[in-house]
């Protein structure tokens, strides 16, 4: 059905792009959407860095706080645990990353990037800001700061949300399935 012929006495919920595709005036579909039209624009920035989008975002956090704990950084990224130590386990490998025992804590490990890490980060930083000024790019400079402030409040107001595995479909034992 064309959304042109969609009638309800509500306000509209659909609309079409200027590429003549339908898009839904919904919150969770059209940040899904942007943050699929993000993962994409990140990666062609990183194209050349053999890395993908979370390791070079554990690269930015651990530059960001050197010495961030393993455990800090999982739940800054909203990250499961165990996908960290991966991560941090290639970087590691690669020598981008070094652990350490944490001061007071010798279980916990923090991470600081190596020079090579350091360097690897930041020769692809310009990519990575073009590639954020392009997905901003349809909006005006001031719109852009607004938009961005507004992203940021969204996300602090409903942190206790951006967990892992957060909405999705619990596993049913064995004995459960039909």
């Amino acid at each position: 059905m064309p959304v042109e012929a969609i009638v309800s006495d509500e306000p509209t919920l659909a609309t079409v792009g200027l590429d003549g595709i339908p898009l839904r005036r919904i919150t969770a579909p059209l940040v899904r959407r942007l943050q699929q039209i993000c993962v994409a624009m990140i990666s062609e920035a990183l194209a050349d860095s053999d890395l993908v989008q979370l390791e070079f975002a554990v690269l930015v956090f651990i530059d960001d706080w050197p010495g961030i704990h393993q455990r800090t950084l999982s739940e800054a990224m909203g990250i499961d645990r165990n996908n960290v130590s991966v991560i941090v386990d290639r970087l590691e490998q690669r020598g981008l990353v070094a652990r350490s025992p944490g001061v007071g804590d010798r279980r916990a490990r923090q991470l600081i990037l190596t020079p090579r890490g350091k360097a690897l980060w930041r020769r692809f930083r310009p990519n990575i800001r073009a590639a954020n000024e392009r997905v901003l790019s349809a909006l005006k400079p001031a719109e852009r700061e607004r938009f961005l402030d507004m992203l940021v409040r969204l996300v602090q107001a409903h942190r206790v949300h951006a967990r892992p595995g957060a909405g999705r479909r619990k596993r049913r034992s064995a004995g459960q399935r039909k």
